[in-house]
């Protein structure tokens, strides 16, 4: 099976470059694609010197920046990156190996944070939320290999067939994201995900750059995909327990956000 990369950056190009060396380095052969939303563009010459497709879009959207790249892909099975990780020389074999099981859809990679305490072993739960999706246990740091209903957003991978079905991420989802649970959830319904503690990367949460926006913006956006993921993915009558449950969090949390969240749950519609 061919492997393709997309790897989309916002204000740093210079990491997502980097992460295409490590690839280079680790995976030869494997077609990697850099998507760069970013305000001030990366010196062409080093475009050039990477040998891989360097896509540009204005429009600063981690979803339409994923769904760009993977329309240049050519690979049986698609990773995505974020451009802050550093992988191992073993991560994209063991996203690949995966699949030679054909029930397998999609692949959550491991994921440790800096700062983040590093398990010899552990047998913790990852990847998975609720009925009323009140809450999300990720725990991606864990080594116990087992079906996930949702990937760690900087590391995952899916099969080519499954993504075109699905057709991407939601690109109504915006920065900070859900856009990972919404299609992991999608998928699920059909097949299983599963988490693989020999995918590993380490996030270094670069300190600056990525989509990061003030407190107030955040919340709104944060809740309103939350809404919508509600809508999309909660049948009534248990949406009307999760609408409840989650305004009290947010009343808790912050306020302004409430009427976001209702109009996230409005734009969405039941996929259930």
């Amino acid at each position: 099976m061919k492997v393709s990369v997309v790897i989309p950056t916002y204000n740093r190009p210079g990491l997502a470059l980097n992460l295409a060396r490590q690839i280079r380095k680790h995976a030869a052969g494997v077609e990697i694609i850099i998507v760069d939303q970013s305000e001030k563009k990366e010196d062409p010459q080093k475009i050039r010197e990477s040998s891989l497709k360097y896509i540009l879009n204005s429009r600063v959207n981690t979803s339409i920046a994923k769904n760009i790249g993977f329309k240049e892909t050519t690979g049986d099975i698609v990773i995505f990156f974020d451009d802050d990780v550093e992988i191992t020389p073993t991560t994209i074999k063991a996203h690949l190996e995966e699949y030679g099981d054909r029930g397998v859809l999609g692949v959550a990679g491991r994921v440790i944070n800096d700062g983040e305490p590093i398990p010899s072993k552990t047998n913790i739960e990852t990847g998975r939320t609720n009925k009323y999706l009140t809450a999300f246990t990720g725990n991606f740091w864990g080594t116990s290999e087992q079906t996930v209903q949702f990937p760690y957003g900087c590391n995952m991978s899916f099969r080519r067939t499954i993504f075109e079905e699905f057709d991407g991420f939601d690109e109504k989802i915006l920065p900070p994201g859900f856009e990972e649970y919404d299609l992991g959830l999608r998928i699920t319904r059909l097949g299983k995900m599963v988490f693989s503690p020999e995918a590993l990367v380490f996030h270094h949460k670069a300190p600056s750059g990525g989509t990061r926006t003030n407190k107030d913006i955040w919340f709104r956006n944060y809740y309103w995909n939350y809404g919508r993921l509600v809508r999309k993915h909660v049948p009534l009558p248990f949406s009307i327990a999760s609408l409840l449950r989650l305004s009290a969090r947010i009343f808790k949390e912050y306020p302004p956000a409430i009427f976001s969240f209702f109009n996230g749950f409005a734009s969405g519609s039941s996929t259930v």
